[in-house]
């Protein structure tokens, strides 16, 4: 865990999970009284273009609670589970718990907690969405941001065979497809540009970036965050990626 001690709005605080025990928070409440001096850092992560709390949703509760608006952080270094910690994003994405205001409305006994919370928990990794977000081989990478992309004929792609959360594209230069793709829709939060391949004799083009840039324009035009994964040694997907503006979604 990293030593800087910095202060971050409150407003800017991405919870990882879904309730408050309330015998924590009376806890903290009795000894907190809003006095900052006394608040030990909240660990906070960059993850998926937020600023994600890996611990202290009581304090932050507290602190809201009690008119702060900005309380101490500390950036987590420590080698955590990230899988984890995205998949709650998406978990809490889901229940609309996305910031601490919304959070603090989540306030339930002691009980509850371990039965709501405890229990989702340990459900979470049985989800398919916290195995896909998993890197293994392949790195995986994100953006929430459209990219520029110039005009292109990219048409549905009907496989046939493809399930509701998959939907194939394919591009076409001169009437000939050149290049295709799908948008696989694996979680609330996360899309993925996925399946992406320019046919051999198109190849160097620009044809790659440019239907990779209009998948991933189509998942941020939804509101959602975009996923794209690749082996290390793929230079030529590597590039693509890059290009179009994704960043490494966890180290």
């Amino acid at each position: 865990m990293s030593d800087r001690i910095f202060l971050l709005p409150l407003s800017q605080l991405t919870p990882s999970q879904l309730y408050i025990s309330e015998q924590k928070l009376i806890t903290v409440e009795s000894w907190f009284h809003g006095d900052i001096t006394k608040m030990e850092p909240i660990p906070v992560k960059k993850l998926a273009g937020r600023l994600l709390m890996t611990d202290g949703h009581t304090r932050a509760t507290a602190a809201l609670r009690q008119g702060l608006s900005s309380v101490p952080c500390i950036w987590d270094t420590d080698d955590l589970d990230w899988a984890a910690y995205a998949a709650d994003i998406n978990m809490c994405a889901e229940e609309g718990i996305t910031s601490v205001e919304a959070l603090a409305k989540r306030i339930v006994s002691p009980e509850n907690y371990r039965l709501l919370w405890h229990s989702r928990c340990d459900a979470l990794y049985d989800e398919s969405y916290y195995k896909i977000l998993r890197q293994e081989q392949e790195v995986i990478f994100f953006t929430r941001h459209p990219t520029p992309i110039g005009s292109y004929d990219i048409r549905p792609l009907d496989r046939g065979t493809d399930s509701g959360k998959i939907a194939y594209y394919q591009l076409y230069h001169n009437g000939i497809p050149v290049a295709r793709g799908c948008i696989e829709r694996y979680s609330y939060e996360f899309w993925e540009a996925a399946d992406i391949k320019t046919f051999a004799e198109h190849r160097n083009h620009g044809f790659g970036s440019a239907i990779t840039a209009w998948l991933t324009n189509q998942i941020a035009a939804s509101g959602k965050t975009a996923t794209c994964r690749t082996l290390p040694q793929n230079s030529p997907m590597n590039r693509v990626i890059e290009k179009c503006g994704y960043q490494k979604l966890y180290n």
